[in-house]
């Protein structure tokens, strides 16, 4: 009789953890054309405020969401790992369940269950895998993985596929 595979672990979304998601996940690369919504603001601002077309409070309101969205832009990792620090789910616990149905990520905020053929790549990176999937993408640190559960995915992705 053949045994159901089933890898089960626990994480803490640490500051460490949510810095290696963040790294592992985004490219670094920052072109000209990220900057575009905050170029926008800036112009729209200054004609406003140029031409003045509305009160000054509301052109420099304009020009200061232009300045915020380049700092979003140029510190974009800082910035997503304070929103993620900021969360409710900031240092809480993690079950991690690899089976036979799917990766199922399950805690006190959150119940996910991303089943196989859902996944549309499998990407590995020096330190974990991004899993593409309906929803979107999700990191798993190797780090909370064995070498079985890091197989067993792979070829339930590859089976699947």
């Amino acid at each position: 009789m053949i045994q159901a595979y089933s890898y089960s672990t626990t994480l803490t979304l640490s500051k460490a953890y949510l810095t290696e998601c963040y790294e592992q996940s985004v490219a670094e690369d920052i072109p000209i054309t990220q900057y575009k919504r905050a170029i926008i603001s800036l112009v729209f601002g200054a004609c406003l405020l140029v031409f003045n077309l509305v009160s000054d409070y509301l052109a420099f309101f304009v020009i200061a969401i232009g300045v915020l969205e380049i700092f979003s832009t140029h510190y974009r990792k800082t910035w997503w790992l304070w929103r993620q620090m900021m969360g409710k789910s900031y240092k809480s616990k993690v079950s991690l369940l690899v089976n036979d149905m799917g990766i199922n990520n399950s805690s006190n905020y959150v119940n996910e269950t991303i089943q196989w053929h859902s996944i549309k790549a499998l990407q590995q990176t020096d330190l974990g895998l991004i899993v593409r999937h309906a929803k979107g993408a999700s990191y798993l640190s190797l780090s909370t993985l064995d070498e079985s559960a890091v197989e067993f995915i792979h070829k339930q992705v590859k089976d699947k596929a």
